[in-house]
């Protein structure tokens, strides 16, 4: 091959300067940031969608926007954003299905990294839409993604240092098949498996979406919710003991056993493949910060000390109150990521109207408060968990973690994506008319 030999002796320079000199990676991604700040990219910040949202509206707002959501993001929009933030921004973007919804619909994470630096990471989990009618906690997601994109190729050091030695990992909605029929039933919390909640031997939960009246003997529409499992009383942690319910119109039904669902699964297996270090879960109907336990909220965890630390610092930055939960809850993910996993998880509750009495109002502003709830109250406090570097917990874990890979395979594995981008640019530049590089989707 004409260029055998001088592509293995640059590959070669750029291995040993990968190795030994770390200022080689900055200077990448340096240039990485002014090629994208140069850009007119076509990809729609999220604040620009918010322009001239309108405020409160009488009712459920969801159910006046109909199918489109209005600002808010219904299924078709999330897939179409998450993949236009990859196209745009592939050298820092990573869109990956985690599994399926119980409705065969794609759980997607959005990883965020300087993939160009093989650095060892630390690995950060959130998690947003674990309850279909808190939809305030996706848009908060997908505002945490795009500031964090736009302060990046804007040349904010202290996101590029966190991009440049972490792994950031975002599953927007984790209930990913309300974003088809919030707008037909508000109110809903749980996951959309059918059940037979009024015991007749029929399961005829599309009546509500549909007003037509089912097979079922009856004329009546309607007696069977849409769904459902709550997610979040579907972990394995506490599962099953006195403060889960097996009835399963209730609104915080457990599911038969531990990641029943689908969707739970998916986000479980996911988890069990990294070695997260800190990690959130988005909420809303309060404006709280929770740390463990749930399942025994009066009993003091092993950390308890550097969770107060961590959840007093939180309330200064987001105006979020710091406090325990005053009932027990069990089966839920916050318990399950530090009692079953051994990760320093909170919980953020991001927003509430408690002087209102529709349950969507209660749980999601008006359109146009969103983005100030996301940019005031939910972005500190996130930005403050993907900084924080906890230490060595005192927790030990339920679960057995020495299957996850270490810092050592990624970063091994890091340093093979480079020299197989290093020899792609290459081939490139010497038959560009042969080969497109997948930055060129960028107008």
């Amino acid at each position: 091959m004409k260029y055998g030999k001088s592509l293995k002796c640059i590959l070669l320079i750029a291995l040993n300067l990968l190795l030994v000199n770390s200022q080689f990676i900055d200077l990448i991604g340096s240039q990485t940031k002014t090629y994208y700040s140069k850009q007119n990219h076509s990809y729609n910040w999220i604040w620009n969608e918010y322009l001239d949202a309108p405020d409160s509206i009488f009712g459920s707002d969801i159910a006046h926007f109909g199918s489109s959501f209005g600002p808010f993001h219904n299924k078709t929009e999330l897939y179409n954003k998450l993949y236009s933030i990859e196209e745009n921004f592939p050298n820092i973007i990573e869109i990956k299905e985690i599994g399926r919804s119980y409705l065969n619909n794609s759980i997607l994470v959005v990883i965020i990294t300087n993939e160009l630096s093989t650095k060892n990471k630390n690995e950060f989990f959130l998690v947003a839409h674990h309850h279909a009618r808190e939809l305030i906690t996706l848009e908060n997601a997908l505002y945490f993604i795009d500031r964090l994109i736009f302060d990046y190729i804007e040349g904010d050091e202290e996101i590029e240092h966190i991009l440049n030695s972490k792994r950031l990992h975002i599953v927007p909605s984790l209930n990913v098949d309300a974003l088809d029929m919030l707008h037909l039933r508000s109110d809903q919390r749980k996951n959309l498996r059918p059940i037979d909640e009024d015991g007749d031997g029929t399961i005829d939960d599309t009546e509500m979406l549909t007003g037509v009246d089912s097979s079922d003997p009856d004329t009546t529409i309607g007696e069977d919710k849409p769904g459902g499992v709550d997610l979040n009383r579907n972990y394995p942690y506490e599962w099953g003991v006195q403060f889960g319910t097996d009835d399963p119109s209730n609104e915080i039904y457990r599911g038969k056993y531990p990641l029943s669902e689908p969707e739970t699964y998916a986000l479980a297996s996911y988890v069990r493949s990294y070695n997260f270090k800190a990690a959130v879960t988005l909420h809303a109907g309060l404006a709280t910060i929770f740390t463990p336990w749930f399942c025994d909220p009066e009993a003091e965890c092993p950390d308890h000390e550097l969770y107060s630390e961590v959840g007093e610092e939180l309330e200064s930055l987001t105006g979020l109150d710091f406090v325990k939960l005053t009932y027990n809850l069990t089966g839920v993910w916050l318990d399950w990521m530090y009692g079953g996993r051994g990760i320093f998880a909170v919980n953020f509750e991001t927003y509430r109207n408690s002087s209102s009495d529709n349950l969507w109002d209660w749980s999601n502003p008006p359109a146009n408060e969103v983005m100030g709830n996301c940019e005031n109250v939910v972005y500190p406090g996130l930005k403050y968990m993907i900084k924080f570097n906890p230490p060595e917990l005192n927790i030990l874990p339920t679960e057995n973690l020495t299957t996850i890979p270490t810092t050592e395979e990624v970063g091994n594995e890091n340093i093979i994506n480079f020299i197989v981008i290093i020899g792609f640019l290459i081939l490139v530049k010497k038959k560009p008319s042969k080969l497109k590089y997948k930055s060129q989707v960028m107008k």
